[in-house]
């Protein structure tokens, strides 16, 4: 009971103002470096990405048309497999490896990457604060918070498939991905939504079942009944 506590609170964060956007913003980060990575790749550049106070971002790349097809796809199963990386880790108790890769991810999209004057305060005030803790030995802090983060990820990145989805059948053309997908492949924003969403279901199963530590072989029946 109280793991589904924990997540139930850190869902209901996530519509507290000024609070919630501040942490949903890791979703966004992992949501854009995940275009970059692929951009890359494929064999693109990545110009900068930005983020914004709203927890929106945007990630300018630059390639060839079959590169910004898989670039334009990969934002959100890379956010889910992420997110799904780091329940892993810290169900097996690994924060160090969690804070280490967190603090990798910031500090390489600080240098390289984020260009906007929000994200760029948004990471330093990250960074500087995680040192103020680790520097006041508050170690026990930081394991609560790398936790934290991890199931903001994991959470997340599923309400961001399920909003995709709902936007890409109310409004297809301001889809975001989906419509961009749509553009560049004629196939309906509806079916990227859709997309979208099947593997964020699926990913978040994966993390539900890792985090209540069940066994994905033995006990499937149980994972979908409880989806």
């Amino acid at each position: 009971m109280e793991t589904v506590f924990i997540v139930v609170v850190i869902g209901l964060l996530m519509y507290i103002p000024v609070i919630g956007p501040y942490f949903s913003l890791f979703n966004t980060l992992v949501h854009e470096s995940g275009h970059a990575v692929i951009a890359l790749l494929t064999g693109g550049k990545v110009k900068s990405i930005s983020l914004f106070s709203s927890t929106e971002g945007v990630a300018a790349t630059h390639h060839h048309q079959f590169g910004l097809i898989l670039t334009s796809f990969s934002g959100y199963p890379f956010a889910s497999a992420v997110s799904v990386l780091f329940i892993y880790m810290v169900e097996k108790e690994w924060y160090i490896g969690a804070g280490i890769s967190l603090l990798v991810l910031l500090g390489y999209n600080l240098m390289f990457w984020v260009r906007n004057l929000f994200g760029i305060f948004w990471i330093l005030s990250i960074l500087i604060g995680t040192y103020i803790l680790w520097y006041q030995n508050y170690l026990g802090v930081l394991e609560y918070l790398i936790i934290g983060i991890s199931l903001v990820l994991w959470i997340q990145a599923f309400f961001s498939c399920w909003h995709i989805f709902l936007i890409s059948f109310k409004t297809p053309k301001q889809a975001g991905d989906a419509s961009i997908l749509a553009r560049l492949t004629f196939i309906p924003a509806q079916l990227w939504g859709f997309l979208f969403l099947l593997q964020g279901s699926l990913l978040f199963l994966i993390g539900w079942a890792i985090w209540f530590d069940m066994d994905l072989l033995s006990n499937w029946r149980e994972v979908v009944q409880l989806w």
